[in-house]
């Protein structure tokens, strides 16, 4: 039995319990494949107190009472949790897990001691590398390249497992239709976790601050007093605060572009693949980056420097393109589809598993 062990909640519940809608869009996408046999899911460690009731036949929640006696009794719940699944693993079974940290390592230790016939995989889409000395993060680091295989969404040189392949994100089996660029605008869009080494924030607001008659939309929790500065003062920057997620697709496909200006000196940045990215490629949006990223190759993206110069001359040239050159980047959503829809997903890990086989 193939078995996925991840953290996510039925759509209805992700904002309320706080949780992340990319984190649990991926799980999504890649459940509904139909991939696994059975799929856990371990909630991260601040949720606690009641869990409302659902029915979701694809995931099974496993949440311990102690999750309802508070903050410190919640932080014990995580390892109660982890046994709980580890009896449920089957001798011969093989197990997928969700990035390897807090929510599983108790598990992993446990498999590989008392069970060490099951297989154990990761999908690691977003790791912090140690920083110094041996840390958490080091051992973590230690079983990703130690465990059965691995598909990860980013090919740093930290990550050494030998049975592994690097795939950049996964789109969703069924999805409805999605709206075409027709004529693109000078409208942009930078959403998700806006800290300044992810978002490149204040870089982007002084150049759009230039650039007048370009316009930002920012959609994300933020609490920068220069965003709210800027918002009030310029009209061509809006902030839209937190939406829901039907609200925010609604503002993705009213924009052309999609901001990813990551900075790509910085080590996270090397051990992940910014999810917003393919979600927008699957929109058909246009996708300005200051990374470049083989995991994405034959798909057309903008490629900027990361510095407040380089980006405003990156819009003025993005503003004076011809528009048949600018649609040369847009509506690629059928070519993501192909490279990374599930079925492509479970004939790797098929791949994977049968590697160790061969071995």
């Amino acid at each position: 039995m193939r078995i996925f062990l991840t953290h996510i909640l039925p759509e209805h519940l992700v904002a309320e319990y706080h949780l992340s809608f990319a984190a649990c869009n991926f799980s999504r996408n890649l459940m509904s494949g139909g991939g696994f046999d059975k799929v856990y899911s371990i909630m991260p460690l601040f949720v606690c107190g009641e869990m409302k009731t659902f029915k979701e036949p694809d995931n099974e929640l496993v949440y311990s009472s102690l999750r309802r006696k508070g903050k410190v009794a919640a932080k014990l719940a995580i390892f109660v949790e982890q046994v709980s699944v580890f009896l449920r693993i089957g001798w011969h079974d093989t197990l997928w897990l969700y990035n390897i940290g807090i929510l599983n390592v108790l598990l992993v230790l446990l498999l590989m001691l008392f069970k060490p016939k099951v297989r154990i995989y990761a999908i690691e889409l977003d790791f912090t590398p140690p920083t110094r000395g041996f840390c958490v993060m080091s051992f973590y680091l230690y079983l990703l390249n130690h465990i059965d295989g691995v598909i990860k969404l980013a090919d740093s040189p930290l990550f050494t497992n030998k049975n592994s392949v690097c795939l950049a994100g996964v789109t969703p089996n069924r999805r409805d239709k999605v709206p075409l660029i027709k004529k693109p605008t000078m409208e942009f869009l930078l959403s998700g976790v806006l800290q300044p080494d992810i978002s490149s924030l204040p870089l982007i607001l002084d150049a759009f601050a230039k650039v007048r008659d370009c316009r930002l939309h920012i959609t994300g929790t933020c609490d920068s007093k220069q965003l709210r500065e800027y918002a009030d003062k310029y009209p061509n920057i809006i902030y839209h605060g937190v939406l829901s997620f039907d609200a925010y697709l609604h503002l993705l496909h009213s924009v052309t572009f999609q901001l990813s200006l990551r900075n790509p000196n910085w080590s996270d940045n090397q051990c992940n693949f910014p999810s917003k990215i393919i979600e927008a490629l699957l929109h058909n949006r246009i996708i300005i980056s200051t990374i470049h990223y083989p995991q994405i190759e034959g798909i057309r993206y903008i490629e900027t420097v990361r510095s407040e110069d380089g980006f405003e001359k990156a819009l003025r040239q993005i503003k004076s393109m011809r528009e048949e050159e600018l649609m040369k980047y847009a509506n690629q959503s059928e070519l993501v589809q192909q490279k990374f829809n599930p079925n492509v997903w479970n004939n790797w890990m098929t791949r994977i598993e049968n590697r160790l086989e061969e071995k």
